[in-house]
């Protein structure tokens, strides 16, 4: 069984790279671009990196089937598999919708024409109180095939039973809708949410396997896969501008698979920095955009000043870090969080 999730992992990883060669030009073509602000010549990129990267899983999941279905049994839910393939596609469809049609960053007007003019992500867009409504979409399935005994297992005090009804129409929107929107929250210099969410799916598929949750674990194992393929495409420098395609998938994605796995407490921990990123942004009541103003020395300068509406402001304050210092840095930061997860959590 193990040898079969790698292999798929190992398709994904494929399927991801070839199809950012085959779907990069079209997006091109299409008119799907932005200037990536923070470089010196600010090169014009193709934007919406989630398409490519449901292509992969796509790719990885059918190649798990293929494999549960003529070579092998294991103890994996099919089903499962297939719902969580269509949540996260189905979120990356909205996600796209919004790319298409300009997106929306969560910035002021002022500071969008000081950072970039003709910016396509400040061209309107699905407005921003639609969008956790429209991510909803991602929780339908999960919602209709009422999965996941509500019952969080917390360390020295035992199982927290959950009502199932509130689980279901309650407790799962709530987790697919914040976790989407806040990965699409922390997301504005190249590799963050990729690297971030790399991280994050490598301790789930260690500790899924661990607890024997092996659904869990072949839905973690092929979306790292597809995250590791689109490192070339996502990481710095990078050669596509995410989207919120992108941000949504691996948001919805990392929900998805914590609730499959009834790993609830792993993912409250797991996503302890996006939960900081929501509150920060809160307080400019998210209005305020999470990359740099770019200085001569190739550094990046917060456009807030020596506010912290971000994670990322903790380093663009000091005006002393370059765009890919700051990514390996919070990369680093859930690196700690995920080990100090599995620690605390593994028995």
């Amino acid at each position: 069984m193990t040898v079969e999730v790698l292999v798929s992992a190992l398709i994904a990883l494929t399927a991801t790279f070839l199809g950012g060669q085959f779907l990069m030009p079209l997006l091109l073509q299409s008119g799907f671009i932005a200037r990536d602000i923070n470089k010196k010549n600010r090169p014009v990129l193709p934007v919406g990196g989630g398409p490519i990267l449901a292509f992969g899983f796509f790719f990885g999941v059918l190649a798990l089937l293929f494999s549960l279905n003529y070579l092998t049994t294991a103890n994996i839910n099919i089903e499962l598999v297939l719902i969580a393939l269509v949540s996260v596609v189905a979120i990356s469809f909205v996600g796209f919708l919004d790319d298409l049609i300009g997106g929306g960053v969560r910035t002021s007007k002022v500071n969008a024409l000081k950072i970039a003019k003709n910016y396509t992500f400040f061209n309107g867009g699905i407005k921003q109180w639609q969008k956790p409504l429209l991510t909803l979409i991602a929780a339908l399935p999960l919602i209709a095939i009422n999965w996941g005994a509500p019952v969080i297992n917390v360390p020295f005090i035992g199982g927290i039973q959950i009502n199932q009804l509130i689980y279901a129409f309650l407790v799962i929107p709530a987790a697919v809708i914040f976790s989407a929107n806040a990965f699409n929250m922390l997301e504005g210099l190249n590799g963050i949410s990729v690297q971030m969410g790399l991280v994050a799916f490598l301790a789930i598929a260690i500790f899924a396997y661990h607890t024997q949750e092996y659904t869990a674990f072949a839905i973690a194992t092929i979306f790292s896969g597809a995250l590791i393929g689109y490192l070339y495409y996502g990481a710095y420098p990078a050669k596509i501008l995410p989207g919120d395609s992108l941000t949504y998938f691996i948001g919805a994605g990392f929900a998805a698979t914590i609730i499959i796995g009834n790993l609830q407490l792993l993912g409250i921990l797991l996503i302890i920095p996006w939960i900081i990123e929501f509150a920060l942004k809160a307080r400019k009541h998210f209005h305020a955009n999470s990359w740099g103003l770019l200085q001569r020395n190739g550094t990046l300068k917060s456009p807030h000043g020596q506010n912290i509406y971000s994670l990322t402001h903790l380093f663009l304050r000091t005006g002393r870090f370059k765009e890919w210092q700051i990514t390996s840095l919070l990369t680093i930061i859930e690196i700690v969080i995920a080990t100090l997860s599995l620690v605390l959590l593994w028995s």
